[in-house]
């Protein structure tokens, strides 16, 4: 008998809180895996996509998949026209997108904002200008989703 009732009080160990996913869409391995490596480390699940018809096809087909870091220069299609089909979207969730470069013109930067992109960053990047950057991602989703979270990571 006793044996059961400490089984039943005896604390619950708490779950993990679920990591956000984020589709990192980049074709250069070496950066895609610098990339993956930070986020683990910042409490993110990395979803890699080596070119756009597979960062599309993951956000069509995951949708807690809400975070997005698309290189703008990758195979198939776009950064850029991944963003946009995005944007088009009438179904699925919000996605906050940054377009992640070495498109470095201010015209560039206007055009990727201007295109649907929520933040741009040019590459090479402070890895902590884009954990901040994604910190303001997290949020504007969720003040979305009406979800408050310490903001302070």
């Amino acid at each position: 008998m006793m044996g059961k009732e400490a089984e039943q009080e005896a604390p619950k160990t708490p779950k993990a809180p679920k990591r956000q996913k984020i589709l990192v869409a980049e074709d250069n391995p070496v950066v895609r895996k610098g990339l993956n490596n930070f986020l683990l480390k910042w409490g993110y699940e990395p979803i890699e996509a080596d070119n756009g018809d597979t960062a599309w096809n993951a956000l069509e087909t995951d949708p807690t998949i809400t975070l997005a870091i698309l290189d703008w220069n990758i195979p198939g299609l776009s950064g850029m026209q991944v963003c946009q089909r995005i944007r088009l979207r009438t179904d699925g969730p919000y996605v906050y997108t940054v377009i992640f470069s070495a498109r470095s013109s201010i015209e560039e930067q206007v055009l990727a904002l201007e295109g649907g992109a929520d933040d741009y960053l040019v590459k090479p990047a402070k890895p902590s200008l884009l954990r901040a950057r994604l910190g303001v991602g997290m949020r504007i989703l969720n003040l979305l989703s009406g979800t408050k979270t310490d903001s302070a990571k």
